[in-house]
């Protein structure tokens, strides 16, 4: 299994931070506690920050609850209540134990009561009490006590609420009710389990009486919100209770979680008063209860709201309307992935060769970052997948065999990163669009859907337009230049490796069938791209396709023609063409692989200028990513791929090209930037 890290890295100690300074609470304040929405995509660690906060917090009233497990166990909002109420009421050592009088009584009456008529009327009995004078609370709550304790047979549902009420010694009801109830507490203990309540409470409403239910939930949310604040509005409470109750819901974008997240807002909402309830809930993808116009509207199309300051390890929702604020979890930073790459040196023991890089830690880190671009699971899995290898294999071997295309690894990832109900259909689609430089250009490709089914395109738009699937690039963000969305790195590359299994038909198959493969969907691509006259992504699919000279062909017509700036960043943009080669092919010699890519120079006659700008292109393409320049780098396009040449053994070689060409190029604005992009690659890239 791989090792999650939860709450080590920067990221999770920023949420974590977040959540503490909203938890600790002073005596005497009543301050506002908006829900705060976290958003990841899968595998985005929301699950495990959520796991984290629940430890961390385990001495304060917190509860934590998975609202796409429970939606499939048939739970609905009523139970995913009674189950958060039963998590806030346990023991706790240091903190004075909350009690639920108000919630507690009527769900025993609800539970108990056979009768729909009595059922709803007590239901109508506890929403007129809530809203009325303090007395006629307290008459209801008399009234469902006594009921309480004079049902005979102490059913499952009413042993198990009976720690939701107060001690028996407090002055909440009348002296002979409060001693009824606490022999049946003192009768029953062990008798009552909170998995039982919850199905007699649910098995109370059929399909035909969804209408009562809704009520039912609605006044259990204000019971379960008047009780917070009663318990921290005492004189006692007040005192008592130095921190707020922490509720941490998973999944909320699942229809479980919908249904809970509204009905928990609108009881908020409706009550206009403040309660002790910090909420942080997570969802990958924007949760539908958020989409209607009571909650501020549908969201901006492209755009996730919330930002990670750069250069600050601050999470900063963004407040979508008044009590909810909205943030995303952002992928892990080189740094962070160096920290989980030390472990996993120091686990993997003497017996493994060290990396061959100065330093090993840093490489290993750098290594790992490029392919994964710090998404958590994926990084976490592919350090695991490494450290399973024989213990004889190096490094660099380690990672080009457990990212073959038909590995193991790239298909738990795939699965990992993928919607759940994604279809085999809607795979192949995806592996396809990979190969296009972004997706706007694999909408627009007919050679992707020659065969495909108009379900499998819907589906194909659904992930493009969807923000958290894919990444969505705004001029605001840093790995931007304003272009169009592309996959996730990690998705695409690994999309990319799934098309590279694919076997290449023969070419007299034709049409669609010979579109299948790896080099046949780049060769479409080119073409279309050439008939609209698309030149530089033509020579980026001719790249891709293997067909460097007609690539470097390209550059050499640009070359001096435009602004060297504007050139360098087409030599960047032609760079993160995939590589041709890969699985076995990757094994070969370095040298051996470069010399052959550039073997045809020799034939013939072949002019300076274009030999050097071939070398270049061949050099740099599999080489890995230099550090960046944003003066000719912000190409909006994060595909990289460090396998090539895993050491950054060609970057002499690189070097050596752009000084020749800064040499011949006659021109001072050409020799300064060509200069320049030979510098960023004078040292190793993982320093």
């Amino acid at each position: 299994m791989p090792q999650e890290w939860a709450g080590e890295s920067g990221r999770d100690r920023a949420v974590e931070r977040y959540v503490q300074e909203l938890l600790v609470r002073r005596p005497g304040s009543r301050p506002e506690l908006p829900a705060t929405l976290l958003l990841g995509p899968r595998g985005s660690g929301k699950t495990t920050v959520l796991r984290h906060l629940a430890d961390w917090a385990r001495r304060v009233p917190v509860a934590r609850l998975d609202l796409a497990a429970l939606g499939q166990e048939g739970r609905k909002p009523i139970d995913v209540l009674a189950a958060l109420v039963f998590q806030l009421n346990e023991k706790k050592r240091d903190f004075a134990r909350l009690s639920f009088p108000a919630f507690g009584l009527l769900t025993i009456a609800v539970a108990a009561r056979m009768d729909a008529a009595d059922r709803d009327a007590a239901v109508r009995q506890m929403e007129e009490a809530l809203v009325g004078p303090p007395g006629s609370r307290s008459e209801v709550i008399n009234q469902l006590a006594t009921y309480a304790a004079t049902v005979l047979g102490a059913p499952t549902a009413v042993t198990a609420a009976l720690p939701l009420l107060p001690e028996w010694r407090r002055h909440w009801v009348r002296l002979r009710v409060r001693w009824q109830l606490a022999r049946i507490r003192r009768r029953s203990r062990g008798g009552g389990s909170v998995d039982g309540f919850l199905v007699d409470l649910n098995q109370r409403y059929g399909d035909r009486e969804a209408a009562e239910r809704q009520r039912a939930e609605a006044v259990l949310f204000d019971a379960f919100l008047d009780d917070l604040r009663r318990a921290y509005g005492s004189r006692g409470g007040d005192k008592r209770r130095t921190t707020q109750c922490l509720v941490l819901l998973d999944n909320v974008d699942s229809p479980l979680g919908n249904d809970f997240l509204k009905a928990l807002l609108d009881a908020r909402r409706k009550a206009g008063a403040t309660d002790p309830l910090l909420v942080l809930a997570t969802a990958g993808s924007y949760p539908a209860a958020l989409e209607g116009f009571a909650f501020g509207g549908p969201r901006r199309p492209g755009v996730l709201p919330g930002r990670w300051p750069a250069q600050e390890e601050r999470f900063v929702p963004e407040q979508v309307v008044k009590g909810l604020v909205v943030g995303r979890l952002r992928d892990l930073v080189r740094h962070e992935v160096e920290q989980q790459a030390e472990e996993a040196l120091r686990s993997a023991g003497r017996r493994v060769p060290v990396p061959a890089a100065d330093n090993g830690v840093q490489w290993l880190g750098w290594v790992v970052h490029e392919i994964t671009r710090g998404h958590p699971a994926g990084t976490a899995q592919l350090l695991a997948a490494l450290l399973e290898c024989p213990a004889d294999v190096g490094w660099e071997a380690r990672l080009r065999q457990v990212l073959q295309p038909s590995s193991e690894l790239v298909d738990a990832l795939l699965e990992r990163l993928l919607p759940i109900d994604a279809s085999g259909e809607l795979m192949q689609a995806l592996a396809r669009g990979a190969a296009a430089v972004d997706l706007a250009q694999a909408q627009a490709g007919r050679v992707l859907w020659d065969e495909s089914s108009t379900r499998v395109q819907e589906e194909f738009n659904d992930f493009c337009t969807d923000v958290l699937r894919t990444m969505h690039l705004d001029s605001g963000d840093e790995e931007s230049d304003g272009r169009t969305e592309t996959p996730h790195p990690l998705l695409r590359l690994l999309l990319l490796r799934r098309l590279a299994a694919v076997p290449e038909p023969d070419a007299a198959a034709g049409g669609a069938a010979g579109a299948r493969g790896r080099r046949a969907v780049h060769a479409a691509l080119r073409d279309r791209a050439a008939a609209v006259g698309e030149e530089a992504t033509a020579a980026y699919h001719a790249l891709a396709g293997g067909d460097l000279a007609v690539a470097a062909a390209y550059l050499d017509d640009a070359f001096g023609r435009v602004e060297p700036e504007e050139w360098c960043a087409a030599l960047c943009r032609l760079r993160r063409a995939p590589l041709a080669e890969a699985g076995p092919a990757l094994d070969q010699p370095l040298w051996e692989r470069y010399e052959r890519l550039v073997e045809h120079l020799g034939e013939g006659a072949v002019e300076q200028r274009l030999r050097t700008i071939t070398r270049l292109l061949a050099a740099v393409w599999i080489g890995p990513e230099p550090p960046d320049d944003p003066r000719t780098d912000r190409v909006g396009d994060p595909y990289r791929d460090p396998l090539g040449d895993p050491g950054a053994e060609l970057y002499g070689e690189i070097q050596a090209r752009f000084h020749t060409l800064a040499v011949h190029a006659d021109s001072v604005p050409w020799t300064s930037a060509l200069l320049r992009k030979a510098k960023q690659y004078g040292k190793e890239p993982w320093l």
